[in-house]
């Protein structure tokens, strides 16, 4: 089954990647192809500071390339759906059609079957220090609805960094039945709340710096250096956690999203960067 299951859905699967100026990676995430779209999480709203977005794709083996596909920031912003955005759907669309990926299969979303807790799932996905796309499998534990209504999927299975946007497969039918979001756990909102806070001091001590001297040390700049540390720690820590639950936007349509006019899809992207 499992087998199967690689076989049928690593092809549409693959990852995100956002690099600096000069080349560095900020962060990734995983994605995946239904029609005309690349699926993922909604985190890519969040990511500003970034100047190239490489989509990779890969074989049957797991990591040997297939597609390389390199965007700028810009072109990469402006094939963002921006409908879907406003909705406030949990996972962000991506529009591809134009690219020379044909070759790339797409997945389907599961829109007649009631999933129930209890029920195998797979999940096909990368790891943020890993090149090597993985399969995981689960059962659905749970169910949550946010504060706007939208439902949410808990499931029993081990999620890291990276895996945000990787396809929830319903085993059962072999479709997708929701969007994994890795920031949605516990673990993700502590080191948030972390890190705010480490930048708050930062703020208060850079005001404070060079107040005062002893000895020809400046101890403004002591905390300063030892708040980078701390956070530089906190953030390794967090890169390697290991979560042995996960949740999941669920997914059940993009219908209304495939009938938007790309150009005016375009034109509400600029209009929002331009408002910002």
């Amino acid at each position: 089954m499992y087998k199967k299951l690689w076989k049928n859905f690593h092809g549409a699967v693959c990852s995100i990647n956002f690099y600096s100026d000069n080349g560095i990676k900020i962060t990734s995430l995983t994605g995946f192809k239904v029609n005309k779209f690349i699926v993922t999480d909604e985190f890519i709203y969040k990511i500003t500071k970034c100047n190239e977005v490489i989509f990779q794709f890969v074989n049957d083996d797991g990591f040997t390339l297939k597609h390389n596909l390199k965007l700028t920031y810009e072109e990469f912003t402006e094939r963002i759906n921006r409908l879907a955005e406003y909705e406030e759907e949990g996972y962000a669309l991506i529009d591809i059609e134009d690219l020379d990926i044909n070759d790339i299969p797409s997945l389907f979303i599961e829109t007649d079957h009631s999933v129930e807790i209890g029920e195998s799932i797979g999940i096909i996905g990368y790891h943020i220090d890993q090149e090597n796309l993985s399969l995981k499998n689960g059962i659905i534990s749970s169910f949550f609805k946010s504060l706007n209504g939208k439902r949410f999927i808990q499931f029993d299975a081990s999620i890291k960094q990276g895996n945000s946007g990787s396809p929830l497969i319903n085993l059962t039918t072999g479709k997708i039945i929701g969007v994994v979001g890795y920031r949605l756990n516990s673990i993700t909102r502590a080191y948030e709340a972390f890190k705010y806070i480490i930048d708050e001091n930062l703020k208060l001590l850079k005001k404070s710096e060079g107040i005062m001297n002893i000895m020809d040390i400046d101890p403004i700049q002591v905390l300063i250096a030892n708040q980078h540390q701390i956070k530089q720690i906190s953030r390794e820590f967090y890169r390697s956690a290991t979560m042995l639950f996960g949740y999941a936007h669920e997914i059940k349509s993009i219908t209304n999203y495939e009938t938007v006019n790309k150009q005016l899809s375009r034109k509400v992207s600029k209009l929002n960067q331009v408002i910002i």
